[in-house]
C-alpha cells in the first residue's frame, strides 16, 4: 500500500489492492482487459508517479497528474494532454484493480479528475459540491478562495444581509448581496419548471469575467472568477482543502449508546478480527462493544470501517488491550438509519485507522508469523481504506488548477474531404442499417415502455376517478338512509296521530249516542212536563244548549275526519317516496358493485404490473449483486485458500521439525538408557569376567580337546568364512537394537536361523557318526594304523565338501533372509512413526484419548504393527465420518478447513490400505514369519516333511497382539542377565540314530554354534600369549570384551 510525496514532487500514490501485471494500451478508445481500477504513470527514474488514470468498465473515464507547480495539480482533459505529453520519453505504466466502491471512493475524492461528470454517476450516492460547501464554515470558504489567482472576490449572503466578503467586487458588497440574493432567490423560483436541481449552481460569463452563484436555503455564495475558469473544479478543490466533517455523533462523548445487537460473542483478537469482517461485509454503521462495565470500549464503525474509540478515559494502548480482552463478551450494535458517526466520535484522540490495524496485528501476538498473517488479513479489509486516508491528507495540501476552460470560438475551415473507398462505403451504409434497425428497435422497445407506463397512469387515473366515485356514491347513500330514516320517524307519528284521531272519534261518537240518548229521555220528561208552564222556559233553554253542543261535536267530528284523510293520503305518499328511495338505494348500489368490481380489476392490473416491475428491477439488481459479491467471493476465497496454505505449509514444517526433535530426543535418551545400563552391567562383571578368562581359557583347551576327536568339529574349525557374510546383518540387528523399538522378531527371526543351521549340521554330521564308530577306528588304528589315517581324512574330507557346499548355501540363504526381514522391520518402523503421527492428529480432532494413549503404547512393537493399523483405520473413518457430519452443520470457511482435513486423512487411509495391513494379509518376510513361524528359505528349498517343527511360545510371541495399559515405575532398573560361564558339553551318544528320527524329533532352540565357538577358540589360541592371566587390579581388554560379547548368547 504506498502513498508517497517529496518535498519537490507532491503527486501522491494511489492505493493498491491487486496489481494487474499484464501489458495495458492507454490510447484513446482503447478497452481495457480488466473492469475497474486506475492506470498509473512513472515517469523516469521518479520516486513518484506522474499522474494516474481512472479505468471504469474498461474504459479511462479519468486523468490527473501533477502540473507546473509542486503544489498544482491538473485534471480532466488537462491532465490528459499533460500525460500524453509526459509518455513520449522514457516511462512505465502498472495498472491496478480496484471494486466498484473503491473506484466509487476515489471518484469522491477526486472529482475534477473527470472530463465529463456523466462518467461519475451511479458511481455512489455523494453529496453535491455545494452541500459539501455549506456544511462548512463560510467565512472559511471565503478565505480558502482568496488564495486562487482565478478568483477576483467572492461574498456570502443571508436573505440579502451581507455575511462576508474578500477580494475585488464589481461594487459595494451591501448592495451586491441584495443584488445577488434577489437573482438567486428569482432562479430558484424558475429553477424547478427549467427542469433544474435545487442542489446545483448557476454560472453566468459576463464579458471577460464569469460570476458562480450557489445557494442553500437562505444563504447565498457568489464567487466572481475569470472567464476561463472551471467553476467545477474550484469547489471541488476548495472542499478538498477544507475536509471538514458534516455532523458527529456522540461527539467526545467517553461511551457510545447502545443500538441493535447483530452479533455477540466471546472475545480476543480472532474475535474482533471475525467481527470486524461481519461489519465490513454488512456496511454496519454503529460501534462493536467489549464488556459490560465501566470499563467497556467501543470501536465506532462507519459503513463497517472503524473511525473512532470510546474507552472512558483511557489510552489508545490501554483501549486496545481492553477490546482485545477474551474475557470480555463482543457485542455488535448497529445504530439508527442516518446516523454521522465520524472521527470525533469518542474519546481517543489519537486513534487512525493504519494505527489501529498495526496495534490490533501486535496486541496480543508474540509469533511473527502469527503477526505477518493477521497484518495480511487486515491489510486486505482496511489496506484500501488506509491508502485513501494517506491521500486525502496529501491532496489536502495540493490544488488544482482552475484555469483552461474552453470559451466559444469560431468554426474552423472544413477541409474537403478525400474520396470514400466503395467498400468501405458499402461497410458504412451496412454499419448505418445496422445502427438503424437498433435505433428503430430500440425506439419500439422505448414507445411499449411509454405505452406500459400510460397504461399505468391511466389504470391510476381510472383508480383514482373509482374510488372518487365509490367515496360520492357512498355518501349518496348515506344520505339517502338518512332521509329513509327521517320518513319512517315521520310515518310513525304520522300513525301514531292517525290512531289517536280514531281513538278521539270513537269517542265523539260514544259521547253523541249518549247525548242522543239523553235527548230522548228529556224529550219523554218533557211530553210529561208539557202542561207544566212554569218549566218551559227552562226545558227551552236547556233545549237549544244541548242543540249547539250537539252541532260543535258535529263540526268537531267532521273536521276530525278530513284530517284523518289529510293524513292516510300523506301516509300513502310517504309510502311510494319511500319505495322510490328503495330502488334508488338498490340501483346505486349496483353501481358501486359495478364501479368496485372495475376499480379492484384495476388495482390488481397495476398491482401485476408493478411486481412484474418490481421482480424485473429485483432480478437485475440482485443479479449484479450476486455477480459482484461472487466475484468478491471468489478473491477472498483465493486470498483465505493461500492464506491457510501458507499457515498450513508452516504449521506442518513446525510439526515436522518438532516430530523431528522428539523423535531424535527419544532415541538419544533410549540409547543413554541403554548404554548407561550396559556400561554400569558391563563394570559389575568385568572384573569377575576378567578372573575367569583363565578358567575359560583352560575349558576352552578342553574342548577343543574333545572336539578334534570329531570329524565335523575339524572341518568347522578348518573353515570358517562361510560364516563371514554375518557381520553387516550383525551389524543391522545392533543398529536395529539401538533404535527403542522391539526386536521380538528379529530375535526370534535369528533363532529361527540358527534352528535351521542347526539341523543342517546335525544332518551333515549324523552320516560319519553311523559309518565309522569309536570301536572301528580304534580297531583300524591297531591293525592297519596307515587305513585309519587315510579313513579319518577321507571323513574330515567329505564334511567339509559338505559344509562349502551344503551349508555355505544354507547360510547365504539365511543371510538374505534375514536381511529381507530387516527391510520390512526399517519399514515397519517407518509406518509405525507414521502412525504416531496420525495419532497424534486424530487426538487433536477429539479421538478418545484412551484409545489413542493405547495405540501409542504398541507404537513401539513393530508385531503389533497389523493390528495397531487396523484399530487407527478405525479410528480415522470415525473421525471422517464426524468430520462429514459437522461440516453440514458449518459456514462456508469453517467448510472449507474440515475438507481440507478430510482430504489428508483420506490420503493416509489409502496408504495404510495400500499397504495391506488392515486386510489381514501384509506383504513382506517379516510379516510372513509372523504368521508360521517359517523363513523363506524354509519355503522354497526345504520339503514340508524335513522342516523344523516351529514352537508354540515362539509363535505366541511374535503374534501382532495389543498391550494392554500397564503401570511402569520408574525407579525399576534394567536387569542385565549375563552367562559369562562356560557349561559343560555332553559326549556324543554313539547310539544307531535314523534319518527320519532326526526329522521328526523337535530340536532344541538352544543348542551351542560350533563353527562360532571354533572361530572363536582359533582366534583365542593366536591371541593366547598376550594375556596376562593374573592381574591384582581390573582393566578393560578389548579382545576379551569381543570374546564375551561373542561368546555370551552361546548356551551349552
Amino acid at each position: 500500500m504506498e502513498c508517497t510525496a517529496n518535498q519537490g514532487d507532491m503527486m501522491f500514490d494511489l492505493p493498491h489492492i491487486e496489481r494487474f501485471d499484464d501489458e495495458v494500451d492507454v490510447a484513446v478508445g482503447a478497452i481495457q482487459p480488466f473492469e475497474h481500477g486506475f492506470i498509473t504513470t512513472w515517469v523516469g527514474r521518479r520516486k513518484t508517479p506522474f499522474g494516474h488514470r481512472l479505468v471504469r468498465a474498461g474504459r479511462i473515464v479519468g486523468w490527473i497528474c501533477e502540473g507546473s507547480s509542486a503544489t498544482k495539480l491538473l485534471g480532466g482533459a488537462d491532465a490528459r494532454n499533460a500525460m500524453e505529453e509526459a509518455e513520449k520519453n522514457q516511462h512505465r505504466l502498472v495498472a491496478s484493480t480496484c471494486s466498484l466502491h473503491g473506484l466509487a471512493e476515489l471518484a469522491a475524492l477526486l472529482p475534477e479528475a473527470f472530463e465529463f461528470q456523466a462518467d461519475t454517476q451511479g458511481l455512489g450516492a455523494s453529496s453535491s459540491l455545494t452541500d459539501r460547501l455549506f456544511a462548512r464554515n463560510i467565512s472559511a470558504v471565503l478565505q480558502a478562495l482568496s488564495d486562487y489567482e482565478h478568483v477576483r472576490g467572492a461574498l456570502a449572503a443571508d436573505q440579502g444581509i451581507l455575511i462576508d466578503s474578500m477580494g475585488d467586487l464589481p461594487g459595494t458588497a451591501e448592495e451586491l448581496s441584495a443584488t445577488v440574493a434577489a437573482l438567486s432567490d428569482s432562479m430558484n423560483a424558475q429553477q424547478a419548471k427549467l427542469g433544474g436541481d435545487v442542489n446545483g449552481y448557476a454560472s453566468l460569463s459576463m464579458g471577460d469575467a464569469s460570476l458562480l452563484i450557489a445557494s442553500s436555503s437562505t444563504i447565498v455564495l457568489a464567487i466572481w472568477t475569470e472567464l476561463d475558469a472551471n467553476h467545477a473544479r474550484l469547489l471541488t478543490d476548495v472542499a478538498a482543502k477544507l475536509d471538514g466533517e458534516i455532523g458527529t455523533y456522540a461527539e467526545g462523548s467517553a461511551t457510545l449508546p447502545d443500538g441493535f445487537v447483530l452479533r455477540e460473542g466471546k472475545g480476543g483478537a480472532d474475535a474482533v478480527m471475525s467481527m470486524l469482517s461481519a461489519a465490513l461485509e454488512e456496511r454496519v454503521t454503529g460501534h462493536l462493544k467489549a464488556g459490560a462495565s465501566d470499563k467497556a470500549v467501543s470501536l465506532a464503525l462507519n459503513n463497517g470501517l472503524p473511525v473512532a474509540m470510546a474507552a472512558n478515559g483511557q489510552s489508545f494502548e490501554e483501549a486496545m488491550h481492553g477490546l482485545t480482552e477474551s474475557k470480555r463478551i463482543l457485542k455488535l450494535h448497529r445504530l439508527a438509519s442516518g446516523t454521522m458517526v465520524s472521527s470525533s466520535t469518542g474519546d481517543v484522540s489519537e486513534f487512525t485507522l493504519k494505527q489501529f490495524v498495526d496495534s490490533l496485528s501486535t496486541v496480543r501476538t508474540r509469533s511473527e508469523k502469527r503477526r505477518e498473517s493477521m497484518m495480511h488479513r487486515l491489510m486486505s479489509m482496511y489496506g484500501f481504506e488506509i491508502g485513501l486516508d494517506d491521500v486525502r491528507v496529501i491532496r489536502s495540501k495540493l490544488s488544482i488548477h482552475v484555469g483552461g476552460q474552453e470559451v466559444a470560438q469560431a468554426l474552423p475551415t472544413a477541409a474537403p474531404l478525400a474520396g470514400v473507398d466503395a467498400g468501405l462505403r458499402r461497410r458504412l451504409e451496412e454499419s448505418e442499417r445496422r445502427a438503424d434497425t437498433l435505433m428503430r428497435t430500440n425506439a419500439s422497445l422505448t414507445s411499449q415502455l411509454q405505452d406500459a407506463e400510460k397504461e399505468r397512469t391511466e389504470a391510476l387515473v381510472r383508480l383514482d376517478a373509482s374510488k372518487q366515485s365509490s367515496d360520492e356514491q357512498s355518501d349518496a347513500i348515506q344520505s339517502k338512509n338518512d332521509e329513509l330514516n327521517r320518513v319512517q320517524v315521520t310515518v310513525s307519528e304520522s300513525r301514531t296521530r292517525m290512531e289517536q284521531a280514531e281513538e278521539r272519534a270513537d269517542r265523539l261518537l260514544r259521547r253523541v249516542g249518549e247525548l242522543e240518548h239523553q235527548l230522548s229521555e228529556r224529550a219523554a220528561e218533557l211530553a210529561k212536563a208539557l202542561g207544566d208552564t212554569e218549566s218551559s222556559e227552562a226545558l227551552r233553554d236547556e233545549l237549544e244548549t244541548l242543540s249547539n253542543k250537539e252541532a260543535t261535536t258535529r263540526a268537531d267530528l267532521e273536521s276530525n275526519a278530513q284530517q284523518l284523510s289529510s293524513i292516510r293520503e300523506q301516509i300513502d305518499l310517504e309510502e311510494r317516496r319511500l319505495r322510490s328511495l328503495e330502488e334508488q338505494i338498490i340501483t346505486l348500489r349496483d353501481r358501486q358493485a359495478s364501479a368496485q368490481s372495475k376499480s379492484n380489476a384495476s388495482e390488481e392490473k397495476i398491482r401485476a404490473a408493478q411486481a412484474r416491475l418490481d421482480q424485473i428491477e429485483a432480478e437485475t439488481l440482485a443479479s449484479r449483486r450476486r455477480a459482484e459479491e461472487e466475484r468478491q467471493r471468489l478473491a477472498e476465497d483465493e486470498a483465505r485458500r493461500m492464506q491457510l496454505h501458507s499457515e498450513m505449509r508452516e504449521l506442518m514444517g513446525e510439526r515436522k521439525e518438532l516430530l523431528t526433535e522428539l523423535g531424535n530426543l527419544g532415541a538419544r535418551r533410549g540409547n543413554a538408557e541403554t548404554e548407561l545400563s550396559g556400561l554400569i552391567a558391563r563394570a559389575e562383571a568385568l572384573t569377575d569376567a576378567h578372573e575367569e578368562a583363565v578358567a575359560d581359557i583352560a575349558e576352552a583347551e578342553r574342548l577343543r580337546a574333545r572336539l578334534n576327536e570329531e570329524p565335523l568339529a575339524q572341518a568347522l574349525l578348518n573353515d570358517d568364512a562361510t560364516f563371514r557374510g554375518l557381520g553387516p546383518v550383525l551389524e543391522r540387528l545392533e543398529h536395529a537394537r539401538t533404535l527403542g523399538y522391539s526386536v521380538v522378531l528379529l530375535d526370534r527371526a535369528v533363532e529361527r536361523a540358527l534352528q535351521v543351521v542347526q539341523s543342517t549340521v546335525d544332518h551333515i554330521a549324523s552320516t560319519p557318526r553311523h559309518l565309522l564308530s569309536s570301536e572301528v577306528m580304534t580297531l583300524l588304528e591297531r591293525q592297519v594304523p596307515q587305513t585309519a589315517g587315510a579313513v579319518r581324512g577321507l571323513a574330515r574330507w567329505s564334511v567339509q565338501q559338505r559344509l562349502e557346499n551344503q551349508l555355505g548355501e544354507t547360510v547365504g540363504h539365511l543371510i538374505l533372509d534375514l536381511e529381507g526381514i530387516l527391510e520390512d522391520y526399517d519399514r515397519s518402523i517407518t509406518m509405525l512413526r507414521r502412525m504416531r503421527n496420525v495419532l497424534d492428529q486424530l487426538g487433536n480432532l477429539g479421538a478418545p484419548p484412551e484409545e489413542i494413549e493405547a495405540l501409542r503404547m504398541n507404537c513401539m512393537r513393530p508385531e503389533a504393527l497389523p493390528s495397531v493399523a487396523v484399530e487407527t483405520r478405525r479410528l480415522i473413518r470415525v473421525a471422517l465420518d464426524d468430520i462429514y457430519l459437522e461440516a453440514d452443520q458449518r459456514d462456508a470457511g469453517e467448510a472449507i478447513a474440515l475438507e481440507q482435513t478430510a482430504q489428508v486423512l483420506e490420503e493416509l487411509l489409502t496408504q495404510i490400505d495400500a499397504s495391506g495391513l488392515t486386510k489381514g494379509v501384509p506383504r513382506g518376510a517379516m510379516w510372513d514369519f509372523q504368521r508360521d513361524g517359517f523363513l523363506p528359505f524354509e519355503r522354497t528349498a526345504i520339503p514340508v516333511g524335513q522342516r523344523t517343527p516351529v514352537m508354540d511360545d515362539m509363535m505366541d510371541h511374535i503374534q501382532p497382539t495389543l498391550v494392554v495399559e500397564e503401570s511402569v515405575s520408574l525407579d525399576a532398573e534394567p536387569v542385565v542377565d549375563l552367562s559369562d560361564e562356560w557349561e559343560e558339553m555332553p559326549a556324543p551318544v554313539e547310539s544307531e540314530i535314523t534319518i527320519e528320527d532326526v526329522v521328526e524329533t523337535r530340536s532344541i532352540p538352544i543348542q551351542e554354534d560350533r563353527a562360532d565357538l571354533e572361530a572363536e577358540l582359533a582366534r583365542l589360541d593366536a591371541e593366547r600369549q598376550l594375556r596376562t592371566p593374573k592381574v591384582e587390579e581390573p582393566k578393560s581388554d578389548p579382545r576379551l570384551d569381543a570374546l564375551h560379547d561373542q561368546l555370551s548368547e552361546l548356551d551349552f
